[in-house]
């Protein structure tokens, strides 16, 4: 029971950031320009951090849908299904995608060399969590076999 609460929990929590993606592509422009206001980076560095933001949009909305449907199958009792791994080593590359998207911006906006050095070690660890995964459907689809 508590694993269902917290799968659609993830599931909920999911979708809400999706709408929050989606949202920042209209304003995001204006979110930068306000923060300009706050603290003044320069227009070369609210470009660069803009351009990266639209770059990794397309790779964070279909990271989000994956999870959206590996959460989708947790629900449906499909845990240990070779689907899920698929779902999962493409979590993996959207990680690895977004850490070199922010390779070059990080040269304009060196903070951002945090979110290259975080996104890879997620895609490190996610492929760990998929050969983990790969080989629980493995030994799953050995012991239907034997039966």
């Amino acid at each position: 029971m508590n694993s269902e609460l917290s799968a659609k929990f993830t599931f909920w929590c999911n979708r809400l950031i999706a709408l929050i993606v989606v949202a920042l592509i209209f304003f995001f422009p204006s979110l930068m320009n306000w923060f300009e206001e706050v603290r003044p980076l320069g227009e070369q560095k609210i470009t660069a951090i803009i351009i990266g933001f639209y770059l990794c949009v397309p790779v964070v909305l279909y990271a989000l849908w994956c999870i959206d449907r590996l959460v989708t199958n947790v629900l449906k009792k499909d845990i240990f299904v070779e689907q899920n791994v698929r779902y999962i080593r493409r979590l993996r590359w959207c990680c690895a995608g977004v850490s070199l998207i922010c390779v070059p911006i990080a040269f304009f906006y060196m903070p951002l060399i945090f979110m290259v050095v975080i996104m890879a070690f997620l895609a490190l660890v996610i492929s760990l969590v998929k050969n983990v995964m790969a080989a629980a459907v493995e030994i799953r689809e050995e012991n239907e076999f034997t039966i």
